[in-house]
């Protein structure tokens, strides 16, 4: 049967039919699907996937039944895509109460339309607590019933982590960062799209180590002040941009990550203050003035920084990729079985970024996030490794493992480079991306065929 992915019009084309509904991210998927088709895959241009799908937007801000009639097919399954986006379910409640039963209606297995209803949080790996059923929730939102729904979240492998919220099932699936960031760093950066990589064998770089950290987090800090005691960091182009989220959510809201971190922070803002720290000039207005704007409230990109693709001047002077995650202690989502340990895993945009250009990459993350990647099918280099740091539970050492590893990882040889070349082949593949919304897809079919 075909798909007919079904989107909310508001958050793909400019918004003048209901003025006042929030901005969100929440267009990644609808990105991936549309930006999907028109995609010529480098790497194997004979393969096809083996399902047919087209893309819908409904006629109005509304998943009312008659109103998104225009958009519904009979002979295909309609997946309609919700925002799991707080702001906007707060402007539904105000301006569409009745949007939550709509939704129920639509999920009705006995309409004449095949429907699906899944929740988009395809950009994110921790459940948001806003949507479960507590004191204060929001009208729309209170004494819900979600088992008729699906979600769908990068969140990955989630072991022994209750369903708070209901849902008839939770899919892991990663396609949305295809939407969130490939295709649009492929548009940046064509040489994306060839097997061209930045590491070559015999090339002097300059520099050893680029460490991006956008947006600052207590992990990230851990990790910068531990860079300057090994020193690091004269062999590094870093930056540090953006506070304004620690200082109105992190230092309030994680007091985990405050009691596991709080010493390194507070000695990295000993060190480096909470000026900004910029990459080296050109880099400095090329990565990070926009997000530096932001913290004064000026979101107009006015220096058109490349947020999606990294300069590649800068690639060029630099070896080896640290990883700056946003996270490295453990979920905050509760255990179905708390004598048992929990686990999800945690990963984003950022890691796929080195493998989609080909450097030797450590990770400062949660413990397993390199098995995850192994799991997709990339290679970690984990046998040049002085030690497997991924497996260290101390979050900690963990950290002090990894950066180890990358002093004493070794020049650019034949093995590493072509390794790194079978990684940038399997991002570019459109079978990867593909295989990202995969398992989702079957099982909305096998339910609903």
């Amino acid at each position: 049967m075909k798909i007919n992915h079904i989107f909310l019009r508001h958050f793909m084309t400019p918004d003048t039919q209901e003025p006042g509904m929030p901005t969100t991210e929440s267009g990644h998927t609808y990105e991936f699907y549309t930006e999907y088709l028109k995609y010529s895959c480098p790497v194997d241009p004979e393969w096809h996937p083996n399902q047919d799908y087209e893309v819908s937007v409904t006629p109005t801000v509304s998943y009312n039944a008659v109103e998104m009639e225009p958009v519904m097919k009979k002979d295909c399954l309609n997946v309609v895509w919700v925002p799991m986006h707080y702001p906007t379910w707060r402007w539904f409640n105000d301006y569409l109460p009745d949007t939550f039963h709509d939704l129920e209606i639509l999920s009705d297995p006995n309409s004449e339309y095949p429907t699906a209803v899944v929740w988009d949080y395809n950009n994110e790996t921790h459940m948001p607590g806003n949507f479960t059923n507590n004191e204060g929730q929001i009208e729309i939102l209170q004494d819900k019933d979600y088992s008729q729904f699906y979600c769908s979240t990068l969140s990955w492998n989630r072991d022994n982590v209750l369903d708070t919220i209901g849902f008839k099932q939770i899919i892991s699936s990663y396609h949305g960062l295809g939407g969130l960031f490939y295709f649009n760093a492929v548009s940046e950066d064509v040489l994306l799209k060839t097997n061209d990589i930045v590491t070559k064998v015999g090339e002097r770089y300059p520099i050893r180590y680029f460490v991006p950290s956008n947006v600052f987090r207590p992990n990230k800090a851990t990790a910068i002040v531990k860079m300057h005691h090994k020193g690091m960091l004269n062999d590094a182009e870093w930056n540090m941009n953006k506070f304004s989220q620690y200082y109105e959510m992190d230092r309030f809201n994680n007091q985990e990550s405050k009691y596991i971190f709080g010493d390194y922070v507070n000695e990295y803002f000993n060190l480096f203050g909470i000026t900004p720290k910029t990459m080296s000039y050109p880099w400095s207005y090329e990565f990070n003035q926009d997000r530096i704007n932001q913290d004064t409230g000026d979101y107009s990109m006015s220096n058109k920084s490349k947020y999606d693709s990294f300069p590649r001047s800068l690639l060029q002077h630099t070896y080896i990729y640290i990883v700056n995650s946003f996270t490295s202690t453990k979920t905050s989502e509760e255990p179905v079985n708390p004598l048992k340990p929990s686990h999800v895993g945690d990963w984003d945009e950022k890691i796929l970024k080195g493998f989609m250009y080909g450097m030797p990459m450590f990770i400062n993350g949660r413990q397993g996030t390199g098995k995850l990647m192994e799991e997709l099918g990339f290679d970690m280099l984990t046998d040049y490794n002085t030690y497997q740091y991924d497996n260290e539970p101390d979050d900690i050492v963990r950290i002090d493992q990894m950066l180890d590893s990358a002093i004493n990882f070794p020049k650019a040889n034949d093995d590493i480079v072509q390794r790194l070349k079978n990684n940038k082949n399997l991002i570019r593949s459109k079978q990867f991306w593909w295989n990202g919304q995969s398992k989702l897809i079957k099982i909305l079919l096998d339910n609903h065929s």
